[in-house]
């Protein structure tokens, strides 16, 4: 068996460049085949976390999916309003441990503006339970205050203190509240989260400014910032409230609470069914990528055995003289496996160490938000088995053409 192995080795020093070609084929394949599975699994939990800790979201009555994309997303129609005295009845429940009060419709420069408290900045969680951060500032202090996504601030050069004008509604209906100067207090780090594109305002202050709107018109009533400000005006209505709950396992029996609230009719969606249901529209996608995946693999195979049929006649005589010295056709075909076991196990060691620098300057420098794992799982490494049987067992093609050449043809002397 050491004789067939050191005569695999030299076969292949003969023919290096072929060689070589194949286990950079095979090595890109595993990178793409790996690093697809990886990166989906990454994306995937970062997804189903994008708001972590949120036991439930009250809206008006609308489906789970509706009331996520909505208040959390910023997408699709708007809600029907919910009083502000159901937010504060419901944030008095035994079972709530807090309730965060949420109000959508605004933008500013094509980001949603979300009106609401500092508890936002305090309970809202994502990914793996962590906190929103600030990379300049802080939370609210003054009634104009405002706190932008990372993305908003570098999309639009935005630094602390600057001046910004709210808009009411958006898209093309969008108007300026040029009257009513807001000031950046705070700029959130990346979280790949809503929150990145988003303006966040004092849910008092979202309320004041709207008193000049009359049926959706405006009506300059000649009121400066400042007399607004201190006329303490008090929220009457909002889109919806994110509440965490004392005991997780009140979830239902506090959802149907909600659901009976006298006061109004309110929907309790919980965000990480409703999530799970949104991932599961989007799993076309990541089986599209893992099929192109199994192609790029099968494509490295396939050239991994044209190579080694390419260079049959290469070998022609020294499969002769193998055969003229005794080798039967189990040293031969061993032969043949050999190869193909030394080429997609060198592809793959070669594939794992790129991509694990590959995940390493993502994880490090270009995406601290979405870590990717360096190490393959069970079912990755079961892929990589696979890999090395199909390579072994397609072998036996070449094997076998190299086989029936006979021995008197290998060992001719063409002129």
């Amino acid at each position: 068996m050491k004789t067939l192995w050191l005569l695999t080795f030299k076969s292949i020093l003969n023919r290096k460049t072929a060689v070589f070609l194949s286990i950079v084929s095979i090595a890109i394949s595993v990178v793409l085949l790996l690093g697809i599975d990886r990166v989906t699994k990454a994306s995937k939990e970062h997804f189903l976390n994008t708001i972590n800790q949120t036991d439930l979201i009250v809206a008006a009555p609308n489906g789970s999916l509706d009331i996520l994309l909505n208040l959390v997303f910023h997408l699709g129609d708007p809600l029907k309003e919910v009083d502000y005295t159901s937010y504060q009845a419901i944030s008095k429940f035994d079972e709530v441990k807090w309730a965060v009060p949420l109000s959508v419709g605004d933008s500013f420069k094509g980001y949603d503006a979300v009106s609401t408290t500092n508890d936002y900045f305090k309970y809202y969680r994502y990914s793996s339970s962590q906190e929103l951060e600030f990379a300049k500032g802080g939370e609210f202090k003054d009634f104009y205050d405002v706190v932008v996504g990372s993305d908003v601030a570098k999309e639009l050069r935005l630094h602390l203190r600057e001046t910004i004008h709210l808009s009411h509604s958006s898209g093309k209906h969008a108007h300026a509240h040029k009257n009513r100067d807001f000031h950046i207090c705070g700029i959130l780090k990346p979280t790949g989260t809503p929150n990145d594109q988003s303006v966040f305002f004092q849910l008092k202050a979202d309320e004041a400014i709207h008193i000049e709107w009359q049926s959706g018109h405006f009506v300059d009533m000649h009121i400066s910032s400042k007399e607004l400000e201190n006329m303490h005006i008090q929220p009457k209505h909002i889109s919806g409230i994110l509440i965490g709950l004392k005991n997780r396992t009140d979830i239902l029996n506090t959802a149907d609470k909600i659901e009976h609230y006298k006061g109004e009719n309110l929907k309790a969606a919980i965000p990480a069914k409703a999530l799970s249901k949104l991932y599961r529209l989007m799993k076309n996608i990541q089986e599209m990528l893992s099929v192109i995946s199994g192609m790029v693999f099968l494509a490295a195979i396939f050239g991994m055995i044209s190579t080694m049929l390419a260079t049959l006649n290469d070998r022609r005589r020294e499969i002769a003289i193998l055969r003229s010295l005794g080798a039967n056709i189990k040293a031969i075909f061993s032969l043949f496996a050999m190869e193909a076991f030394i080429i997609v196990t060198s592809g793959i060691i070669a594939g794992n160490m790129l991509l694990a620098a590959l995940i390493l300057i993502n994880n490090s420098f270009l995406n601290e938000i979405l870590q990717i794992a360096y190490l393959p799982d069970m079912y990755e490494i079961s892929l990589l088995f696979v890999m090395i049987v199909s390579a072994v067992a397609v072998s036996v093609v070449p094997a076998v053409r190299s086989y029936k050449n006979s021995l008197q043809d290998g060992l001719m002397v063409k002129i």
